[in-house]
């Protein structure tokens, strides 16, 4: 069990240390939380599929006890309680209290007229009392006569009586035109002013008055106050109050709305229950109005568990997690091709669930009859990923749709089969797609598959014929379809996403490409040895299950910066007469320079990243020994230092199988040109040393091959050369012949 454990450490260690492997799982936590939300919400609204007037092709009962809100009852109790609310309205205080402060001057100089001359004539004391006022409180000689004609200690009391009762309940402007269309009787009154309370106070609407209307009040009122006024004290009291009329009460609209919204919005909706087992509709019976919106609620609700099913749903995915994350740890190198291709998974992942879902919500009442999987782009994700990586990733993905489209449909057994079909045949009709007519016959297999798979569910099932020939149909015009959209995503992958193809390797291993005949010219050497290194990359990554393809085009492209120098390199015969006249150190520096001019031209050739990483990686960080060697031997006559990392390739170390296979077929076909009459038992003693010598120095550490691997690569290499330099018989001489031909006996 520890060594289980620990097997587990190391793995989640590895998973965290490679960057495809962390984006990996990034985006498949992403895929699951957005499947369970699909998924979940497919579970809703997906039992019974009518419109009002179809007939009831079964007995529908509701399978549990279901709440449900009634929106037009809601609707109607909400515009009841709108309609009740008392308008606002705000009382303005201070207005009162600056009357009333008037009123109380005007009383008091009225007081103090008749203090001053209690026995003098009218005319003096309205003289006096004119002189005793504002120039803003100037009245008639008739009202002040009339003022002073009252009793003075009760015209204080009583004009401040009046002035409250008028303002008691407030003064409009213009009279209350009920703009919301309310139905209450009563508003309500804020009382705003100076106070640190807001007070309120219900009255009737009836109550509400305008200046107009309390303008016509007044008399009245100061009537009813005064003790028996003479006309006189009647006419100036009502001068005096009108003339300090003014509105206090304002209709607050703004607040009124805030309160309906507000008594709206605590309105609690108005609910029905349908009972558990209660009868909808039979079959036969024709969908009404009604029955269409009970039957609604029952799909929002019936057969959801909620958490229950969103729990299990998840633990499901998790458990694809896990298997999936065991497969990328064990079997990255084989899974993970670069580090784009979890995005690439991600987006079609993701495209394929998005359209499933809104398929599987339109299937029942758009594609009515037809299979729900024949209708969905299964063998477009396959498909893909099995041309563009390999079928392993492909198979792994397959098996994610499978559940993905089966739970869509609750799990049935058409949909299983049907989709089980479409992804583990989109995996295999492609893979030996070669040229772009391929893709036309693995449509036709794919949709002859399908078809045989849909017949055979037919006459189990014991459809109709027209539902087995229609659905016969699709599958077979699926099939052709999926492959011509799968032949044109190509070009957007491998455009959107830097994506190198199996096609775009097939154009660029065309030889008789621009570089290789400017090559072939140039370096005719290098030429040769390019096709060597190809060859032998390619033999031995069909062994370890590699990309043969990407090997073999890595190993035309590899050592392309040496057309620009080609004299200079042994395998092209060195006739640059400037190579005799550099040192040691030169000339190494010109062949390592090699790997930047290679890189140079290649991205000036618009070749993929993948390829230059040939290019860049085929001498790893070696030391080229026959150089390095020489200076020691130069330095020890003239005593200059030399330091090693000046006859070392820059790098990087090979980070693929691909990059690390070329490497060793590079140095591997290099050293075998220089063996002596070449036998098996040296080809292969030469091999193993190349390949345990670029072990032994750290050069494969980042390509991820085993020494079991390894082993194949060699044995692979050893068969190759052992092809090339194979023991030819020694034909005889013409001279030899003749001899013979002298002493045959018929003389011939």
């Amino acid at each position: 069990m520890l060594n289980s454990f620990m097997v587990f450490k190391r793995g989640i260690q590895f998973a965290f240390t490679k960057k495809s492997l962390k984006a990996s799982f990034v985006y498949t936590l992403i895929v699951i939380i957005t499947a369970t939300t699909l998924l979940t919400l497919n579970r809703i609204g997906a039992t019974y599929n009518y419109q009002a007037g179809d007939i009831a092709r079964e007995d529908i009962r509701a399978p549990m006890a279901i709440e449900y809100t009634v929106s037009i009852e809601t609707e109607i109790e909400k515009n009841r309680i709108a309609e009740a609310m008392p308008a606002i309205f705000d009382l303005n205080e201070s207005i009162v209290e600056d009357k009333l402060k008037i009123s109380n001057m005007l009383c008091e100089a009225v007081i103090k007229v008749k203090e001053q001359m209690p026995d003098s004539s009218p005319v003096k004391q309205v003289l006096l009392l004119r002189t005793m006022l504002p120039d803003y409180l100037q009245y008639s000689d008739k009202v002040l006569a009339g003022l002073l004609q009252y009793d003075e200690q009760l015209l204080h009391r009583d004009m401040n009586k009046i002035l409250l009762q008028i303002y008691n309940n407030g003064i409009l402007e213009k009279p209350y035109t009920n703009p919301l269309k309310l139905q209450s009787n009563y508003v309500i009154v804020r009382v705003v002013g100076d106070a640190a309370e807001l007070k309120e106070k219900q009255i009737n609407v009836d109550v509400l008055v305008d200046m107009k209307k309390i303008q016509s009040l007044v008399p009245i009122i100061s009537k009813d106050v005064l003790n028996k006024p003479s006309s006189a004290v009647l006419y100036a009291v009502n001068s005096v109050i009108i003339s300090l009329l003014q509105p206090n009460l304002f209709y607050n609209e703004e607040e009124t709305k805030r309160r309906i919204a507000e008594a709206v919005q605590s309105v609690k909706p108005v609910t029905r229950v349908i009972k558990k087992g209660q009868s909808i509709a039979r079959a036969g019976d024709t969908i009404t109005e009604d029955m269409l919106q009970k039957i609604n609620i029952i799909n929002k609700n019936a057969h959801f568990s909620g958490s229950g099913f969103i729990v299990g749903l998840l633990l499901i995915q998790l458990g694809f997690l896990v298997i999936f994350g065991y497969f990328l740890i064990t079997y990255y190198s084989n899974l993970v091709v670069d580090n784009k291709m979890p995005l690439i998974v991600f987006t079609l992942v993701m495209t394929f669930i998005v359209i499933a879902f809104f398929v599987a919500r339109w299937q029942g009442r758009t594609f009515e009859g037809l299979f729900f999987p024949l209708l969905l782009p299964i063998p477009i994700v396959t498909m893909v990923l099995a041309i563009m990586y390999n079928m392993h990733i492909a198979m792994l993905i397959g098996v994610y749709i499978v559940f993905f489209v089966t739970v869509s449909m609750k799990g049935d057994f058409t949909t299983l089969l049907l989709a089980f079909s479409s992804a583990l045949s989109g995996v295999f009709v492609v893979g030996d797609v070669e040229r772009r007519s391929d893709f036309l016959r693995g449509g036709f297999t794919l949709g002859l598959i399908n078809s045989v798979i849909v017949i055979a569910v037919g006459l189990m099932q014991e459809m109709q014929f027209g539902i087995i020939a229609n659905n016969f149909g699709l599958a077979f015009i699926s099939g052709i379809i999926n492959a011509i959209i799968v032949f044109g995503v190509f070009p957007v992958y491998e455009n959107l996403f830097g994506v190198t193809t199996k096609f775009k390797l097939l154009e660029l291993s065309d030889l008789n490409a621009a570089i290789f005949k400017e090559m072939l010219v140039k370096a005719p050497g290098t030429y040769n040895h390019s096709l060597m290194v190809a060859t032998l990359a390619e033999s031995a990554c069909k062994e370890v299950g590699a990309n043969a393809m990407l090997a073999r085009v890595g190993g035309y492209y590899h050592d392309i910066g040496k057309i620009q120098d080609a004299n200079f390199y042994i395998e092209n015969k060195v006739t640059d007469p400037r190579a005799k006249d550099m040192s040691a150190l030169e000339y190494c520096r010109l062949i390592i320079s090699h790997v930047e001019k290679g890189v140079e031209l290649a991205r000036k050739n618009n070749l993929p990243e993948m390829v230059i990483d040939f290019i860049s990686e085929h001498h790893g960080q070696s030391v080229m020994t026959y150089f390095y060697h020489q200076a020691l031997e130069e330095s020890s006559n003239t005593g200059n230092s030399i330091n090693k990392s000046d006859f070392q390739y820059p790098g990087p170390k090979p980070h693929s199988r691909e990059t690390a296979i070329v490497m060793l077929a590079d140095a591997v076909e290099a050293a075998s040109r220089s063996i002596q009459e070449p036998t098996p038992e040296k080809l292969e003693t030469l091999v193993k040393r190349i390949i345990y010598n670029r072990l032994n120095e750290g050069d494969l550490e980042r390509a991820d091959i085993n020494l079991n691997e390894l082993n194949k690569i060699q044995n692979a290499f050893v068969q190759v050369l052992q092809g090339i330099f194979h023991s030819r018989i020694e034909y005889p001489t013409k001279e030899a012949i003749n001899r013979l031909e002298k002493k045959s006996p018929n003389g011939n």
